[in-house]
């Protein structure tokens, strides 16, 4: 959503938007999925893109829109294609590799707000755990990621009033398609719903760069 609402207003005000979606959106997903979580590999990652969020903010602030916004829709479309092709990191996994992709992440996140951050989906996705494990661990390092991304968007000014009545018009939207995402995750199988997720990040980049 961040490209198509970079459009409509502006990069920040689109990410700020977003932000405050996906915090609210991996609330409500969270407390069924606490038992799932495995804190040993979400615990560095988080830390690590709490911590790296604020550089990111740095830049996102200081930058031209116009570099963010094609910056950003570059990089979807460079993760969809990525993620797409199959490809899964096979090397070492432990506190340090966490801590390190968090870090990434949360540099990506702060600096063209991305919520989930395609490299950690890959990161965890390229683990051994079972895959509820994983969309758990997702779920909460996006929480993390997106407190520490709205805190950092509070503090820089970026919520203007419009910005937050927007954020309350879209929310329901949002609350909508993690209901009904819910229900697909138990029904759909995870290669049908990689492919499609996949597919729609193409595609969107496509639109913005004819529009």
């Amino acid at each position: 959503m961040v490209p198509l609402l970079a459009i409509l207003y502006t990069p920040i005000e689109g990410i700020a938007i977003v932000a405050v979606a996906g915090l609210v959106g991996s609330s409500m997903l969270l407390p069924e999925k606490l038992k799932n979580i495995n804190w040993r590999e979400t615990a560095p990652v988080s830390i690590g893109m709490s911590l790296s969020i604020p550089f990111g903010l740095t830049f996102l602030t200081a930058t031209d829109p116009t570099l963010i916004r094609n910056g950003t829709g570059i990089f979807i479309l460079a993760a969809g294609l990525l993620m797409l092709s199959g490809w899964t990191y096979n090397g070492v996994r432990n506190l340090f590799t966490s801590y390190i992709a968090g870090s990434l992440a949360g540099m990506v996140t702060g600096g063209f707000g991305i919520p989930r951050g395609p490299l950690i989906v890959i990161y965890y996705m390229s683990s051994y755990f079972a895959t509820k494990i994983q969309r758990a661990n997702v779920i909460i390092t996006v929480g993390v990621g997106m407190s520490f991304l709205v805190r950092g968007l509070i503090i820089s000014g970026s919520y203007s009033e419009h910005t937050i009545m927007r954020s309350i018009i879209l929310a329901p939207t949002f609350i909508a398609g993690n209901i009904c995402s819910k229900y697909l995750f138990r029904v759909a199988p995870l290669s049908w719903f990689l492919k499609v997720t996949n597919l729609i990040l193409i595609a969107i980049r496509v639109i913005i760069l004819i529009v």
